[in-house]
């Protein structure tokens, strides 16, 4: 009986330092500008001159885009196991190999302001600004409308005076889209960071990507 109580006490002494390593090293990565971590491509999608794809680890949860690149499409394999590595503004994936593909978009905006480290704002305080953009093209329920979203920078994207913003293409999203312009609004807590707003329609951003000809010039 004491060997056993002897072994439970090591085997639980084991997993504590394995707990505390793995909280301290999530802490670092998050610290570190230049992180990278282990993820598994759980979905990939076309979404007009995009892919759109899930990756899915112990440090990162998010849905990427990228340009519809060959390179690309080799990397971002259903259930590949690649690397992201904190580069540029969304991360770069690589292969076991070395081959590689830039994000260039995110589309887990919930996510991705979490991830950040938080703006000192006041809760009651909603940023808000102008938004003008124009309809470019629409693909697997989504609009993608293309322009100037100057609030971005509240999550670190930078270049928001000319963006591509993803929304569903639901009719109030259409209503705005259509229109041209409207308020954008920033939420430093809670579902839905961003929103657009004209009257009393409401839309709902659902990511920011890059212009592709601007990513990948």
């Amino acid at each position: 009986m004491m060997r056993a109580a002897v072994a439970i006490a090591l085997v639980a002494a084991m997993f504590g330092c394995a707990s505390a390593r793995d909280a301290v090293g999530d802490a670092a990565y998050v610290l570190n500008p230049w992180g990278s971590a282990d993820v598994t491509v759980r979905t990939v999608a076309p979404l007009g001159p995009y892919l759109l794809f899930d990756i899915e680890g112990r440090r990162e949860q998010l849905r990427l885009v990228a340009a519809d690149s060959p390179v690309c499409r080799q990397v971002l394999q259903s259930e590949a196991r690649l690397r992201y590595q904190k580069s540029g503004v969304f991360g770069r994936l690589h292969r076991a190999d070395g081959e590689f593909c830039d994000a260039i978009g995110v589309v887990s905006l919930q996510a991705w302001r979490d991830r950040q480290p938080r703006r000192r704002t006041g809760r009651s305080i909603i940023p808000r600004g102008t938004a003008r953009f124009a309809l470019t093209g629409e693909a697997e329920n989504r609009l993608l409308t293309r322009g100037r979203f100057p609030l971005a920078s509240q999550v670190h994207i930078p270049a928001g005076f000319d963006l591509v913003a993803i929304l569903p293409a639901n009719p109030p999203c259409r209503t705005i889209a259509a229109r041209g312009q409207g308020s954008i609004e920033f939420r430093v807590a809670g579902p839905d960071p961003f929103r657009l707003l004209v009257g009393s329609d409401a839309c709902v951003i659902e990511g920011f990507a890059m212009p592709v000809e601007a990513a990948t010039r």
